[in-house]
């Protein structure tokens, strides 16, 4: 028997029947749901009454086979690179299938460059890092930028163009929430579908931004948040859904929001144990602190959103310049920097140019708050023509190593004495071991200079030889 079948159709008495009848249950899942005293008090009739007719359908009722691993299905994930070799191997390898991502930053901070950059990178092909797929591009506010895919395909190092071009990037204008969920659950499933036995199946979809549909002009109160937080939980069960079905990577672009500290209550027994305020909580969830100023904001949409995403990827402009060494140049210069209308380009000619050393490059700060598939790093990184590029420094080798990933806050380099910061300053976010500095000490060549010279100056020797009895009286009885 099936549990959803009608009753009708059961070899129960017609007694019981009449009596099911009479409490409205028409199947035996209706009857599943509720305590036996309810099913006695709906259908007038005993408890025991009831707990009879309960054991008569599970009688009747076909045993259930549970599966094993062997029948499972197994879903291998696949994985397309970023474009970036260090940003690979922060992220776990790149960008990983059956994943939801999230990319979180301030205005102006890269998070659609990203974005569109990846777009394309998943059309190359495996032997270029790619899925030889297609991206499903969702948008919200704006039109999709086709210019600045254009000068990716022509600029970036990484992306084929004989396999990347616009043909495969997808792109609907989702201006609602109800249109976004109605995309989600009909028209998108059914387009990957379509294209799944096409040379570049949907692999890849990008929503930009999802903040955008929860802007409103109401006042907030617990109904408002309420509401909002059933819709982020049914939003997130349907990408959740389209991950297991087609496995595929979903990206999602969210906004920043201002960070305050609230303080703490002090109005509550001081014998009770402090209360785990939400500021709290969310510095392991909304925002991270790699560098000064960079937990001054935090993802918005709150904890409710944070519980349905598998990867947060927060970039932030901290402000901040660093001084390329060898290393960065050699690797950006691999990147074939040509744009003089970049605010982060770097020409060609400083490569051949020492003075270059003594320039300094607005950087911007890339952190993975948390990933299921690989450990919280920070990186910093430059926005360019070709797209996002990270700039590698010592704790980017070695990521496998959970012990580098420390931070602490240094000094300002606006509050140093010194023009151009140190090794350590160059990088704040990870600081290199301390090495030894070779200051004067009580013994040494260098002591035995500055006795010498303070023996043989002569400004030390009329200080040390003038009458400051007689010149304070002398000031004593002038004044």
């Amino acid at each position: 028997m099936d549990i959803h079948g009608p009753l009708t159709s059961t070899s129960l008495t017609s007694t019981s029947k009449n009596s099911l009848k009479t409490g409205g249950f028409t199947t035996f899942a209706d009857l599943l749901v509720l305590p036996i005293s309810e099913v006695a008090r709906r259908c007038k009739i005993s408890a025991q009454e009831a707990k009879n007719i309960y054991e008569a359908l599970l009688r009747q009722c076909k045993p259930i086979s549970l599966p094993t691993l062997d029948d499972a299905e197994l879903v291998v994930e696949d994985i397309f690179s970023t474009g970036d070799h260090d940003l690979d191997q922060a992220l776990g390898g790149g960008i990983r299938t059956g994943m939801l991502w999230e990319i979180v930053g301030e205005s102006a901070a890269g998070k659609s460059q990203l974005a569109l950059q990846l777009s394309l990178l998943v059309q190359n092909p495996p032997t270029l890092g790619g899925l030889s797929g297609s991206c499903c591009y969702l948008t919200t506010s704006s039109k999709l930028p086709t210019t600045r895919l254009r000068q990716l395909i022509s600029s970036h190092p990484q992306i084929s163009k004989s396999h990347c071009s616009l043909s495969n990037v997808h792109t609907i204008s989702t201006t609602t929430l109800p249109i976004l969920t109605n995309i989600l659950t009909s028209l998108l499933p059914t387009f990957i579908h379509q294209k799944k036995p096409s040379s570049h199946p949907v692999k890849l979809v990008i929503i930009d931004a999802l903040a955008e549909l929860f802007h409103s002009s109401d006042k907030t109160n617990k109904t408002t948040l309420f509401e909002r937080a059933k819709e982020l939980t049914r939003l997130g069960s349907t990408l959740h859904s389209l991950l297991r079905t087609h496995n595929i990577a979903i990206v999602v672009i969210n906004e920043v929001i201002d960070r305050f500290d609230r303080g703490t209550f002090t109005n509550r027994d001081p014998a009770l144990p402090p209360d785990l305020l939400y500021s709290e909580q969310s510095r392991f969830f909304g925002t991270c602190s790699s560098v000064p100023g960079e937990n001054g904001k935090e993802a918005s949409l709150g904890l409710v959103w944070a519980n349905q995403v598998n990867a947060r990827i927060m970039l932030s402009r901290t402000g901040r310049r660093r001084y390329l060494d060898q290393t960065d140049l050699q690797k950006l210069k691999k990147a074939k920097l040509s744009d003089p209308g970049s605010s982060d380009h770097i020409s060609n000619d400083s490569y051949d140019d020492p003075r270059a050393e003594d320039q300094s490059t607005l950087i911007r700060r890339l952190s993975v708050i948390f990933n299921t598939a690989a450990p919280s790093v920070s990186l910093d990184y430059i926005v360019i023509t070709q797209g996002v590029q990270i700039l590698p420094d010592d704790h980017t080798a070695s990521r496998s190593d959970p012990k580098t990933f420390e931070y602490r806050f240094v000094q300002d380099e606006a509050t140093s004495t010194d023009t151009r910061p140190s090794a350590s300053q160059q990088h704040p976010q990870a600081e290199r071991a301390p090495q030894p500095n070779p200051s004067p000490t009580s013994d040494g060549p260098e002591a035995d200079k500055w006795d010498q010279y303070w023996a043989d100056d002569d400004l030390s020797k009329g200080w040390n030889d003038a009458d400051w009895d007689n010149l304070e009286r002398t000031l004593t009885q002038t004044g």
